[in-house]
């Protein structure tokens, strides 16, 4: 919304930081509470601004770029398993992929 795009804006002119959606309004959440002088705020990041870049860019005019280690990100083959709504099927299911995975 237009508060959370100017928030993040607002964090980036004041600190040079990007911040995605979810992260700028765990800042502001913490802001909000007051601080005393002298104590710092930390906010741990729900998600990298390249998540959500439309965002981002509409509230900063920075597109974010993805970090190094993610750049080849949409190069890679998309893969998708559709499972049936059985618990017991879906562990099993992410119990072979970690097998295979340790054996590879």
């Amino acid at each position: 919304d237009t508060e959370t795009k100017e928030f993040i804006n607002a964090i980036y002119e004041e600190t040079g930081e990007l911040l995605d959606p979810h992260s700028v309004i765990g800042v502001a959440a913490g802001r909000a509470r007051g601080q005393s002088p002298g104590v710092p705020l930390i906010a741990l990041a729900t998600a990298h601004p390249a998540k959500f870049p439309a965002a981002v860019e509409a509230a900063t005019g920075v597109h974010p770029a993805l970090p190094d280690h993610l750049a080849g990100l949409f190069e890679l083959p998309e893969r998708c398993d559709v499972l049936p709504d059985d618990g017991p099927v879906v562990a099993d299911f992410i119990a072979r992929r970690l097998a295979q995975r340790a054996a590879a």
